[in-house]
């Protein structure tokens, strides 16, 4: 009688672990997969040394769509990767060409890039974050005005999320990117985009 007693109390006990250990992982999970976009802000071209007479550039707008993972690494630390696509719409004023009925006039064009953001976020206080890491680039674009952005980058961002249940959540990152900081072009006075956004997205917990 006591073994059978004890037999059942083995199997109950095991049961529970086993019930457990799923709720467990289905409510913390290995990660979360989900999509997000960037505007909301400005984007500019600087050289690190400015070229006399040379055209001056202007960012118009920019956007970026991507598929974005994070990698659970505890309680309050992720890894934040994926793919972007991004564009920015850049205006050249040439200091001595392009003049139409006496008016100097600009010339735009699209740089397009794709890029895998290496990121490291911190939450804390359950609603916020702070992220921040390197992005690798690669410059996808048919008729840039500037140098080429292939390289990598830096990023640097402060967050709120908001979980609207244990699979999805929402967040709002507003940041700051510095694209092609070590291009793989060799150029002296090599050209970058200085990028600040807002990306929202959202999240599902896989």
């Amino acid at each position: 009688m006591k073994k059978i007693l004890l037999l059942i109390l083995m199997i109950y006990l095991s049961s529970n672990c086993m019930v457990y250990s799923q709720n467990r992982k289905s409510t913390t999970g290995d990660g979360k997969i989900g999509l997000s976009f960037s505007s909301f802000g400005n984007n500019d071209v600087f050289r690190v040394q400015s070229l006399c007479g040379d055209a001056s550039y202007d960012g118009d707008y920019f956007y970026t769509i991507g598929i974005n993972y994070f990698y659970i690494i505890n309680r309050w630390l992720e890894l934040e990767s994926g793919l972007e696509f991004s564009k920015h719409r850049i205006v050249a004023t040439p200091p001595f060409s392009g003049i139409e009925n006496g008016i100097l006039m600009p010339i735009k064009a699209n740089t397009s890039l794709l890029s895998i953001p290496l990121v490291m976020r911190a939450n804390f206080w359950k609603y916020f974050f702070i992220n921040g890491g390197l992005v690798l680039e690669f410059d996808t674009s048919s008729e840039s005005l500037i140098d080429n952005q292939s390289g990598i980058g830096a990023q640097f961002g402060v967050g709120l999320k908001y979980d609207i249940n244990r699979l999805f959540s929402l967040y709002i990152n507003p940041y700051t990117r510095i694209h092609s900081l070590v291009p793989f072009a060799d150029r002296k006075y090599h050209q970058r985009i200085w990028e600040n956004g807002v990306k929202v997205g959202i999240t599902y917990a896989l």
